[in-house]
């Protein structure tokens, strides 16, 4: 049987299933690629279906496919149509990518008039006005509705005439006053062969279709007055009609001097008076018709445009003031350096940064007919490999030449030793390549204004071919102080295109003519906005591929001293109320190449105050330059060259690829390339909510805090593998300690577990093929790169830290058993037992249980250290249960849970208490160059507090947290850290709904909420302890205690003891091998509160425990498939 009957026994068998249910439902996995002959067997049997039933009003087509194809709309859309044919129907068709297609049709009723269904999306396009195309909806009247899954934007309809429909109403009058068909024939002669005059006056009517005043001629042959020199490319009638088509009026005078043109065309070629006295009727009888409509249009047409200017909206520059000239004293002034100056300079940070900097690749030696001798065949820059595609193998590598071979032509791979810059007119005159200027802009709703407006006759290749031009005659030389005006760069376009061998061509004239009569209708979309000082080439003969433009240097940070700047930068911003506000930024990051023998490291170049003109080139998202870290003299150097050919007059780009973790910033961040690719902002968003939600799984706080106490404790090895990988050498290895260097390798482990995982649902999201194979790898690579690059900030930040406390020590480490039963019995205010639970206890009058906690304290000096411990995870263990016994006057049932909790808690660890520290100050910061405020900044140094260490080592994969420790005194609440007892001691009268907004981000009240309904006050976790652990981590960090650790011992049970002790004989066996014997030799201290069971006489060994975890553990996960199995 074939797959095709296989698809239609498959429908034929769901109708069958809901033939009760009014409506049919079909779902098929489709797998056949012979698209038409699938579609049209599907469709036939669906309309028979229809035809036979005529009770259904509506049915649902659903499908998935594994290969979408373009052409799938438009043959969808004809096979319907042909069905439409055979009966009446009413229905919207929605496609909605990558997978899924799902189509909705609605029956109408008998006799209802049949829809006329568009062939071809295109075609429907260009009859629809520009404002259906945005806001198309599932309308009565709409046919095809077309709705991509990815961007489901909501528009208003408004319901109106087009405006360009409504002008082809002038067409149809000047038909129906034109029987002989005049307007729109070659030959006049045998149309009209008698004409009798008419009764008004034609004698001079035919002066009105002259617009000028041309001088006339007596015809003898015509008898008739005509213009000398009379020219118009406006002969026919339907060439008028393809302008109305394409939408090239905006406003009534064109269309009238168009008209005027039409009219005197035809009366060029009347022969006679007769063709005359006609073609003056036919404007008589038409005129006045004609200027009631076009009267109309004046007023669609100011509705249409007004539309056009309601799209896109969210990615207009927003500015109360315009426009916006920047005056000379407010552009940002620098001082020229020639070479990378460390901050602070000082040693030994001055060695660290040249250290950094040096690199072992060795230039190898060129032949005599190297390519390095000549740009044009030195090959262009791949940015996803990172290289030079150059058949010089130094350039290749991003090394610059140093020896040839039996030849002294010139290298031009030693651009950068030899110094050989372009030059910049400030210095050179006239003589320059560069020129430092206000340079203007357009953000991407302006360029989709520009784009509506445009006629329908010139394609996209052609519009976006015609905003390049429009840009470079809006940056245009001479006239930089009025490039805000978007009417005179048109007025430029139109004059430079009628000269020989001009840039411009006579379509961009009749562009930028559209745009100028728009402008006199709203130019509010046509706002130009200033970059500020831009770098424009003044070179007549241009700038040449692969010319070095200029190192790009400045002042050179490491990782810990570039974040301390911008944690200052935020601290200033927020004192003075301009955190909403972007700061401008000029750095970028010098990355050491992967294959340098030290491994892989990053530096900061900021040029805001020291520099050259390579920090005045602006964003573009199709730049003409591009920056390379290059190694020259065995040191590296970013390296600014020409990616393109670049043309006299256009300004220099090159793509910032920065990114944000802030979603306000990257808002503020509007592109003003104009570039047919904006990608709209020039900042893009890191750290994606879907590309988190593995680390969240994966590599939660919890998680990170037991990778760190584990590396602390020497738990790990060094993976070289791992290090070898991700090319961490020596560069960033120096002066790290074995446990900081066991934390990167696990961190390291993450990351590749984290690159796969993501590349695997990447797959799994959209169709296979080669393409989108490749671009899944380098989004995930892209990503991956993303956490290294945290990770070696993170590195930096820490050995910064270590070198100034003059210490190697592990931030945390584990509390002996010594210092554990003081923390829990010791005498002092803020031992646990002796003096916060039983000062509770107290407080209630609840006598047994203060007596038990006595009695305890009395007993436990019997005992050994790891004894009095088990005897005091007993006690909470009693506790517990014995608080669940009656109703209390507190909050009892979550104390009664924490007890429980704690007695199946075996680690605790504390923080080493290192020593703080306040680093260099920061001076020399003027506001005014970052966009702030007029002054400059008072110098100032970072305070780093003791727990700087564990806040940045758990938060490795952000920096944007100037405060790590405060961020760590909050994520540890509840998940490292039991709350304060006396959090428990709240009547539960008094419970008020500010306390439970306080409590959302605490980790134990959503776990007793959610898990055990159990309502609870306000947590405080104020207290002086200095040890941490809780059961959430010990399931972490002790995996030998199994996956259903937490399941089996939080069991919430008022009476019987017995489950609990169950579970805690057990672990206690597991964790610290006990024995059965010595912990029912403790249990008999609290045989007259609870009930303990009787001690067997058979002993299971821990291996027989644990297998018989893993067998539970194996068929929980069995019938957890079974169920998916089902589900699927």
């Amino acid at each position: 049987m074939s797959i095709l009957q296989n698809f239609r026994l498959d429908v034929q068998l769901v109708f069958e299933v809901h033939r009760k249910q009014n409506k049919i439902h079909i779902e098929s996995l489709l797998t056949c690629f012979n698209w038409s002959q699938f579609l049209y067997c599907l469709f036939e049997r669906v309309f028979i279906m229809i035809l036979k039933c005529s009770k259904f009003q509506f049915f649902v087509l659903q499908f998935y496919c594994q290969i979408i194809r373009k052409q799938i709309i438009c043959l969808l859309c004809r096979i319907i149509q042909g069905f439409l044919q055979k009966v009446e129907i009413e229905f919207v068709f929605v496609m909605e990518f990558p997978q899924k297609i799902k189509i909705k049709i609605e029956m109408s009723q008998k006799g209802k008039k049949c829809i006329k269904l568009s062939s071809s999306i295109e075609e429907e396009k260009k009859s629809d006005s520009i404002s259906k195309q945005i806001k198309k909806q599932k309308k009565k009247n709409n046919n095809v509705g077309i709705v991509e899954n990815k961007k489901k934007v909501k528009t208003q309809v408004i319901k109106r005439q087009d405006a360009w429909k409504h002008l082809e109403t002038v067409v149809d009058l000047l038909i129906q006053s034109d029987p002989k068909n005049i307007l729109d024939s070659q030959e006049l002669s045998g149309l009209i062969e008698e004409f009798e005059k008419s009764e008004r006056n034609s004698k001079d009517t035919y002066k009105e279709w002259f617009d000028k005043e041309y001088e006339y001629q007596y015809e003898e042959t015509t008898q008739l007055m005509k213009p000398i020199n009379f020219k118009s490319n406006l002969c026919y009638l339907h060439e008028f009609r393809k302008r109305v088509e394409y939408r090239q009026y905006w406003d009534i005078q064109e269309i009238i001097k168009d008209l005027h043109k039409l009219f005197g065309n035809i009366y060029m070629k009347c022969k006679n008076k007769q063709s005359y006295y006609y073609l003056s009727k036919v404007w008589d009888d038409a005129k006045p018709k004609i200027r009631t409509v076009i009267q109309e249009f004046s007023e669609l047409i100011k509705e249409e445009v007004y539309n056009i200017l309601q799209m896109n909206t969210e990615f207009k520059v927003s500015s109360t003031i315009w426009p916006v000239v920047p005056e000379r004293k407010d552009i940002r002034t620098y001082i020229e350096i020639q070479d990378y100056e460390p901050n602070p300079n000082v040693e030994p940070h001055i060695s660290q940064i040249k250290e950094k900097l040096s690199s072992k690749k060795i230039p190898v030696k060129c032949k005599s007919d190297c390519v390095c001798f000549d740009l044009s065949r030195m090959g262009t820059f791949n940015y996803s490999d990172i290289k030079w595609d150059s058949e010089c193998p130094n350039r290749s590598n991003r090394i610059e030449c140093r020896e040839h071979e039996g030849t002294d032509k010139p290298c031009l791979n030693m651009q950068i030793q030899l110094k050989q810059y372009l030059i910049n007119r400030i210095n050179f005159g006239d003589n320059a390549d560069v020129e430092e200027t206000l340079c203007w802009g357009i953000d991407v709703y302006t360029r989709n204004v520009i784009i509506n407006i445009l006629p329908l006759n010139y394609v996209e290749v052609q519009k976006n071919q015609f905003i390049e031009k429009l840009i470079l005659a809006i940056n245009r030389p001479n006239d930089k102080e009025r490039g805000y005006d978007m009417g005179l760069a048109c007025d430029y376009i139109i004059r430079e295109s009628r000269m020989v061998s001009s840039y411009y061509n006579k379509d961009d004239r009749k562009m930028a003519k559209s745009i100028k009569r728009v402008i006199k209708l709203d130019g509010g979309g046509f706002r130009i906005h200033t970059k500020g000082c831009g770098l424009v080439c003044v070179n007549k003969f241009g700038i040449k591929t692969n010319s070095l433009i200029i190192p790009y240097l400045g002042e050179i940070y490491q990782p810990w001293r570039w974040y301390e700047k911008q944690d200052f930068i935020k601290k200033q911003m927020k004192e003075h109320n301009k955190k909403d506000i972007l700061p401008d930024f000029y750095n970028i990051m010098l990355d050491r190449h992967l294959d340098d023998y030290d491994g892989i490291d990053i530096l900061f170049v900021d040029p805001i105050n020291k520099g050259n003109f390579s920090s005045r080139l602006s964003h573009s998202c199709n730049p003409n330059c591009g920056t390379v870290t290059t190694v020259s003299n065995g040191s590296y150097v970013i390296g600014m060259y020409a990616m393109r050919d670049i043309q006299y007059g256009e300004e220099l780009t090159f793509d910032y690829c920065s990114f944000t973790e802030s979603k306000q910033e990257q808002l503020q961040a509007l592109c003003l390339c104009g570039s047919e690719n904006c990608k709209k902002y020039y900042l893009g968003l890191s750290n994606q909510r879907e590309y988190n939600a593995i680390l969240d799984r994966n590599h939660c706080f919890i998680k990170r805090n037991s990778i760190l106490l584990n590396s602390c404790l020497d738990n790990y090895k060094i993976d070289q593998i791992l290090l070898n990988k991700y090319k961490i050498g020596s560069s960033l290895l120096t002066d790290c300690p074995f446990w900081l260097k066991c934390w990167i390798c696990q961190s390291l482990g993450f990351i590749d577990q984290e690159y796969k995982i993501y590349k695997a649902e990447l797959d799994t999201k959209f169709i296979f093929n080669e393409e989108t194979e490749k671009w899944n790898q380098f989004t995930a690579q892209q990503h991956s790169e993303e956490r290294i690059q945290n990770l070696i900030f993170t590195l930096d930040k820490i050995k910064f830290f270590l070198k100034q406390s003059d210490t190697v020590e592990p931030p945390l480490s584990k509390i002996s058993n010594e210092d554990l039963i003081i923390n829990f019995w010791g005498m002092n205010n803020e031992s646990l037992l002796s003096n916060e639970l039983y000062q509770l206890f107290q407080k209630h009058g609840l006598k047994k249980l203060m007596e038990l906690i006595v009695l305890i304290q009395d007993k436990r000096h019997l005992y050994e250290i790891q004894e009095q411990l088990l005897l005091t995870r007993l006690l909470f263990l009693v506790l517990s249960h014995l608080l669940l016994q009656q109703k209390q006057s507190f909050y009892y049932e979550g104390l009664s849970l924490i007890l429980q909790m704690m007695a199946f808690t075996y680690t605790y660890f504390k923080q080493t208490e290192y020593k703080g520290f306040q680093s260099p100050p920061i001076d020399d910061l003027e506001w005014g160059k970052v966009g702030l405020i007029k002054k400059k900044g008072k110098a100032e140094g970072k305070t780093y507090s003791s727990l700087f260490v564990w806040g940045q080592l758990v938060g490795w994969y952000k920096q944007t947290v100037a405060t790590p420790q405060l961020s760590l005194c909050v994520d540890r609440r509840g998940t490292l850290l039991y709350p304060q007892i006396s959090s428990f001691d709240i009547n539960i009268e008094k419970q008020v709904q500010s306390q439970q907004e306080k409590n959302k981000t605490d980790f134990i009240y959503k776990y007793l909420e959610k898990r055990f309904n159990i309502s609870v006050g306000e947590m405080s976790y104020k207290t002086n302890q200095k040890y941490f652990g809780t059961i959430f981590f010990e399931y972490v960090f002790s995996q030998e205690l199994g996956s259903q650790f937490l399941d089996r011992v939080l069991v919430y049970d008022k009476k019987d003891f017995n489950i609990k002790f169950k579970q805690f004989l057990k672990y206690e066996k597991l964790k610290f091998n006990h024995s059965s014997e010595q912990i029912y030799k403790l249990i008999d201290h609290f045989k007259n509160l609870v009930q303990v069971p009787k001690q067997r006489s058979n002993r299971k060994k821990i291996e027989d425990i644990k297998s018989e975890d893993r067998q539970q553990e194996d068929e929980l996960l069995f019938k957890k498939e079974c169920l998916i199995t089902q589900e699927i």
